[in-house]
């Protein structure tokens, strides 16, 4: 469910205008594009303010999600900004793909690397990312250490917005994804410590693909000990598991057949935990 926020029409107005401030001193800017609510949100006052000194730069990895991975495709055209997309796979760095836990500041680095090199080619000074200001207060964000110690800005933490009020203004403005669920780079759906491999990931697509299509929102299909673990939000799960917690027969069965190469399927749903895996 969408967050909710108490702030009033007169505190968004002023957050707004401190932004449209910032952006203009930061011009011109390529911002990291991942077509979620965040960088949407970003991008969307770019183009009303800094129009001709905006680039979006989107990382095209096996580690983005499907809903983010089409919503950025769909975005990118509607959002009228030009944009360049960069081919980066992770699983080429064994720092990332042996999962320890400063996996994220370690991907961050590298993916945010090579953005940088394209703000560069493109003129662009001032590379922007789409951390706001409850990413500030979170204490598990490893790589925004890696977006400090390569000068990357954050405007909207830096402005003090957070998730809720992102979404009260992408809806005010009729952008279509402003309730769009929080999502994760498909890494964080394997235990710490375990080593990340193509196949892990494409299971928990397909498995979350296939959730997806009964019209769950927030679930996540996590990997751990060779087990594979179904979460979902109270709704998700009333959808997909009986009363007692077990997930429908059919629906456990179907995700046997996607998760059998590498797990086998818990029988147990649970609800949905930010960052479970990092337990």
């Amino acid at each position: 469910m969408p967050e909710s926020t108490t702030c009033t029409p007169n505190t968004l107005e002023s957050k707004l205008t401190a932004l449209e401030n910032l952006l203009r001193e930061l011009a011109p800017v390529a911002l990291g594009f991942s077509g979620g609510v965040d960088s949407t949100f970003l991008a969307t006052v770019c183009r009303m303010v800094i129009p001709g000194e905006t680039m979006l730069v989107h990382l095209n990895s096996p580690f983005v999600a499907t809903p983010e991975q089409t919503s950025s495709a769909a975005l990118s055209q509607s959002l009228g900004l030009p944009v360049v997309t960069i081919d980066f796979d992770p699983f080429t760095c064994p720092d990332v793909s042996a999962n320890e836990p400063d996996r994220c500041y370690r991907c961050k680095r590298e993916g945010f690397s090579r953005i940088l090199d394209v703000a560069r080619e493109h003129g662009c000074r001032t590379a922007l990312d789409g951390s706001n200001a409850d990413d500030a207060a979170a204490t598990d964000r490893p790589g925004a250490r890696a977006l400090r110690e390569l000068g990357v800005r954050s405007p909207l933490m830096e402005t003090g917005w957070t998730k809720a009020e992102e979404r009260a203004m992408l809806r005010a403005w009729g952008v279509g994804i402003w309730n769009m669920p929080a999502g994760a780079c498909l890494a964080t759906r394997v235990a710490t410590g375990e080593p990340l491999t193509p196949q892990k990931l494409e299971v928990i697509r397909t498995c979350e693909d296939y959730l997806h299509s009964l019209d769950c929102t927030q679930v996540r299909a996590r990997i751990a000990a060779g087990i594979l673990t179904i979460e979902g939000s109270p709704d998700d799960l009333e959808c997909i598991a009986a009363k007692d917690g077990s997930l429908a027969e059919p629906v456990l069965s179907q995700l046997a057949k996607h998760a059998r190469s590498v797990a086998r399927v818990s029988p147990a749903a649970k609800l949905y935990q930010r960052g479970s895996m990092n337990r």
